[in-house]
């Protein structure tokens, strides 16, 4: 009986056409959700109605209590601005991984630079998750500042799926930690031979 050969990673192998039209593919879809993504949440923000910013944020409240609040235009303005804070941590991320992609069309897979833009994602990521969780408290506090006292809310929520993400960009960190050390211990053998 023939055992199967084992494949190595060759410095062909990833580079080969297959590997670099997906890491030009990721690297344009990285720079386009970068530009796309605020845009949308911008739109999405200022034409939704205060009673749809606050269920964004978490708080819920009959139709008539939504029409009692008096939300001014600094208030909404404020808001909509609050609201981008994450989308534009997640977009620092993209422009990361559009850059460590671009770096491994050049066939630079362990460099500093890219072990700095995978970190930069991975921060991005995190961030995004965390201003969230803290601008969604902004944002109910900030529409019901006009309403009674008994109707002020502060809401918060942390669901599964930002578990998931922060978990998902503290695993990105390690591995780029990970990775700085390859590149480390590449060094020192370069320079000692």
């Amino acid at each position: 009986t023939k055992l199967p050969m084992k494949k190595s990673l060759t410095a062909a192998a990833l580079s080969g056409p297959d590997v670099q039209q997906l890491n030009s593919a990721f690297a344009w879809m990285c720079a386009l959700l970068t530009v796309a993504l605020p845009l949308a949440v911008f739109y999405q923000l200022a034409t939704t109605p205060t009673e749809g910013l606050l269920l964004r944020a978490g708080v819920t409240l009959s139709g008539m209590q939504a029409a009692a609040l008096e939300v001014t235009l600094w208030q909404r303005s404020l808001a909509v601005l609050l609201g981008l804070v994450p989308v534009c941590c997640a977009s620092y991320g993209l422009v990361c991984a559009m850059r460590c992609f671009s770096g491994f069309l050049q066939a630079e897979y362990l460099s500093v630079r890219t072990v700095r833009y995978l970190r930069g994602f991975a921060a991005g990521i995190f961030a995004s998750v965390v201003a969230g969780f803290l601008v969604s408290l902004l944002i109910s506090a900030l529409l019901t500042v006009g309403a009674p006292v008994a109707r002020r809310t502060l809401a918060m929520g942390l669901g599964s799926n930002e578990l998931l993400t922060l978990l998902f960009a503290g695993m990105v960190w390690q591995i780029a930690a990970v990775m700085a050390r390859a590149v480390a211990l590449a060094e020192e053998k370069t320079q000692s031979v």
